[in-house]
């Protein structure tokens, strides 16, 4: 027992350095010599219980990808109505998001790069958590009773994605629209982010609740 603790302890020093590392420099910038630095441990322990750094980087990625989607998966009931899941998802996603603001920026430059454990990592946590499939059905449904425009349900999980996670990928761009719109306005980013949420929200749930004819006029 006392070996097995120790191990997970090690285990646990290596992925912390390593996921510095990789946010820092990327797959092809890492090198183990410095994750093992970091980590105050030899290279012949590091590739013991990893072998390459390519493993350490799925092994990071299966992490945050699972905690991601469970948190979201978790808050969202499909017993819920539509608002509030809705409300939910993006709730959840943008908190997750807001406390990791370099992950989806880490993401992007290696699926800039081919991204290929990248996208092993995603399609292997999506057969275990059904996430977009749960968001899917709830839109589905909700066009079927007739409270929804008949919208294609995964263009629209697809938009719902794009609006959540834009603004942590392009937060400097965003930042410089901000300063033109109302030049000397220091942003408030955990304020900021808060107002997205409803923003996201008001705007993707009245843009999909069905009009009534006087209203599509």
């Amino acid at each position: 027992m006392e070996n097995e603790s120790h191990d997970l302890t090690k285990e646990e020093l290596i992925l912390n350095a390593a996921s510095d590392v990789f946010i820092e420099k990327g797959l092809s910038g890492a090198r183990t010599q410095e994750i093992a630095d970091r980590a105050g441990i030899n290279k012949t322990l590091l590739h013991y219980y990893f072998r390459t750094k390519e493993n350490i980087f799925a092994r990071i990625l299966q992490q945050v990808f699972t905690s991601f989607l469970v948190q979201i998966d978790s808050a969202i009931s499909e017993d819920a109505p539509f608002p509030i899941a809705l409300r939910a998802f993006i709730d959840s996603f943008v908190d997750y998001i807001a406390t990791r603001p370099r992950v989806p920026l880490f993401i992007m430059q290696e699926l800039s790069q081919g991204g290929n454990i990248v996208k092993e990592v995603i399609s292997g946590t999506l057969e275990r958590i059904d996430l977009p499939n749960k968001m899917v059905r709830l839109i589905t449904k909700e066009i079927e009773e007739g409270n929804l425009e008949p919208v294609d349900p995964l263009q629209t999980v697809v938009t719902v994605l794009g609006a959540c996670i834009y603004y942590f990928v392009a937060e400097p761009i965003i930042g410089a629209v901000v300063s033109k719109i109302k030049p000397g306005l220091v942003l408030d980013r955990e304020s900021f982010v808060a107002q997205r949420k409803e923003e996201i929200f008001k705007v993707l749930y009245y843009g999909l609740k069905k009009r009534e004819e006087s209203d599509a006029k």
